[in-house]
């Protein structure tokens, strides 16, 4: 199981270095049509390899669900993005984040039954954290646009959505195909999305390259892949917690990166998160020590 739990939260890592790479974009000049458009042809080429590279055949059980899947993709991609574009970093992760409960709530009707006390507890302590993490608390002056708001929360409904659906796609697929099938469905949306003249009216370039391929490996290959292996075996509602790995990932990143100054009060948010994850986790903890105890006694 720890092998599943760790793709999930490096899946939610990646996931966070976007809003960095996506401000550093947009203050180089490039336009949100333009990131996406590189970030969705360049993963398409990278899976196209790798489907090539293992042979896989192609298969189309559970097609419905990876329709869905890509469809959710390019909708976070979408939302998101234009939501960085239009509020401060801090407000559009916060609006994103709230993907905990929305997951939860999804995975609590389809099952029809209540979240058990840990995951309650958990979500609690991770939406503490993300306020505190985001920044919002103490900013002298927060710009509210809201059209940026409501894209934000769009962003958030469809990355629960896409948890969902991803705990319900089949174990027996290979990642690969399930990916290349998503980000092609997600591929489709974006560039038909934006006009064509809005994905590349500086042109091709050499830096448009680097952003397109690095957002694309991080934003379209590691999580993707990550997600399609792990979700299915840990349950929606756990990947949905352990996704929160992405805001601790964009803090330090802002932080590292971008040199934005980050207050005692967002590391101890982080923290939360963390810990908020770990209480999500306590029982494979458990696991994990009696499998050693087991061990040393056997020996």
């Amino acid at each position: 199981m720890w092998k599943y739990v760790l793709l999930v939260l490096a899946a939610g890592c990646s996931l966070g270095s976007l809003s960095t790479i996506t401000k550093i974009g947009i203050t180089r000049g490039f336009s949100v049509g333009e990131l996406l458009a590189g970030q969705f042809v360049f993963g398409w080429l990278v899976l196209l390899v790798l489907l090539l590279i293992f042979k896989q055949k192609p298969s189309f059980k559970g097609a419905k669900f990876l329709l869905l899947g890509g469809a959710m993709i390019g909708c976070v991609s979408i939302f998101y993005t234009l939501a960085v574009s239009k509020l401060p970093a801090s407000i559009a992760v916060l609006l994103l984040f709230q993907f905990t409960w929305i997951g939860i709530v999804i995975d609590s009707l389809y099952q029809k039954k209540w979240p058990n006390l840990k995951t309650f507890l958990s979500v609690s302590i991770l939406l503490i954290g993300t306020t505190l993490a985001s920044g919002i608390i103490g900013s002298e002056k927060i710009t509210y646009d809201p059209t940026g708001i409501m894209l934000g929360l769009l962003s958030a409904i469809c990355f629960a959505m896409y948890i969902f659906i991803m705990g319900k796609t089949s174990a027996e697929v290979p990642a690969i195909q399930k990916s290349f099938f998503m980000v092609t469905v997600a591929g489709v949306l974006v560039l038909t999305t934006f006009t064509p003249g809005s994905l590349l009216h500086g042109g091709l370039s050499l830096e448009w390259t680097l952003f397109g391929f690095f957002l694309a490996i991080l934003g379209n290959i590691f999580p993707v892949l990550f997600m399609a292996i792990g979700v299915p075996k840990v349950g929606s509602s756990v990947g949905t917690i352990l996704s929160s790995s992405e805001l601790p990932a964009a803090v330090f990143l802002s932080a590292i990166i971008l040199h934005e100054a980050v207050h005692m009060i967002q590391w101890f948010g982080v923290f939360l998160v963390l810990a908020g994850i770990v209480i999500s986790q306590w029982d494979v903890f458990g696991e994990s020590k009696s499998k050693k105890s087991s061990i040393i006694l056997d020996n």
